[in-house]
C-alpha cells in the first residue's frame, strides 16, 4: 500500500469522523446538554487524525507527487484550514457563557470542517488517481 492510498484512507476517515462529531454536537444541543468530555476527546481525536493526513500529505508533496494535483496549493490551503478550524472554534467560542450557543457552534465549526475536507478531496480527485 503506498503513502498517497494511505492519505486517501485516512481523509475518507476524517470526513467521516468529522461528521459523526457534527452530529454528535447537535444530537447533545437538541437534548439541552453541554458539551461533555467525551466530545472533547473525539475532538481531540479528529484533530490527530487531521494532522497526521497533514503529516503524510507534507511527505507526498515533499517526493514530488504535487504534480498529480491540479491545483497543489488549493489543495495544501484546504489542509492548513482543516488542522486550524477545530482549536480556532473551540478558542474563540469556548469562552461563551450559554452552553447551548457553544454546543451550536462547535457543531457549526464541525460542519464548517467537514465541508473544508470534502472541497479538499474533491480538487485531489479533479486530477484523477494517478499513484
Amino acid at each position: 500500500m503506498s503513502l498517497a492510498q494511505i492519505h486517501a484512507g485516512l481523509a475518507n476517515t476524517t470526513v467521516l469522523f468529522v461528521a459523526a462529531l457534527g452530529i454528535w454536537a447537535l444530537l447533545l444541543r437538541f437534548m439541552s446538554r453541554p458539551l461533555n468530555s467525551g466530545w472533547f476527546g473525539a475532538a481531540l481525536m479528529g484533530e490527530i487524525l487531521i494532522i497526521a493526513q497533514g503529516a503524510l500529505g507534507g511527505l507526498l508533496y515533499l517526493q514530488g507527487l504535487d504534480t498529480a494535483l491540479a491545483r497543489p496549493f488549493m489543495h495544501i490551503l484546504y489542509g492548513v484550514v482543516a488542522v486550524i478550524c477545530l482549536p480556532a472554534a473551540q478558542s474563540y467560542f469556548g469562552n461563551l457563557e450559554d452552553e447551548n450557543t457553544k454546543t451550536l457552534a462547535m457543531a457549526a465549526a464541525c460542519f464548517f470542517l467537514w465541508g473544508i475536507l470534502l472541497r479538499a478531496s474533491y480538487v485531489a480527485d479533479v486530477a484523477g488517481p494517478t499513484f
